[in-house]
């Protein structure tokens, strides 16, 4: 069976990175997609602020790609987006709002 590709969920990863050196990956954001928490595997506070900002930073067709490798529905990661902005108090993302409008 071949290996699922998790090229978007790694390209989320390192455009959260660049500015702090490694904090997450590939499998803390499909975890946050899936589990629709935001918690990387250590559980740290930067990292887990970090997850939140992606709705905030990325294309949200970059987003869907990446819930779509992680096996993850839209309205999964909708239910994160809205966590996030509860969590982190964030701004509202204008960008990944409209991209679901009328498909959620």
């Amino acid at each position: 069976m071949p290996k699922q590709s998790t090229q978007y969920l790694e390209m989320i990863a390192t455009h959260l990175n660049a500015p702090y050196g490694h904090v997450v990956d590939a499998n803390d954001v499909a975890a946050a997609l899936r589990s629709g928490n935001l918690s990387s595997a250590s559980d740290d506070a930067l990292a887990n602020e970090l997850l939140a900002h992606m709705f905030l930073e990325l294309e949200p067709e970059l987003i869907g790609r990446a819930s779509f490798e992680a096996g993850v529905r839209l309205e999964e990661a909708q239910a994160l987006y809205q966590l996030a902005r509860d969590r982190f108090g964030l701004p509202r993302s204008t960008r990944w709002e409209d991209a679901l409008e009328g498909v959620l």
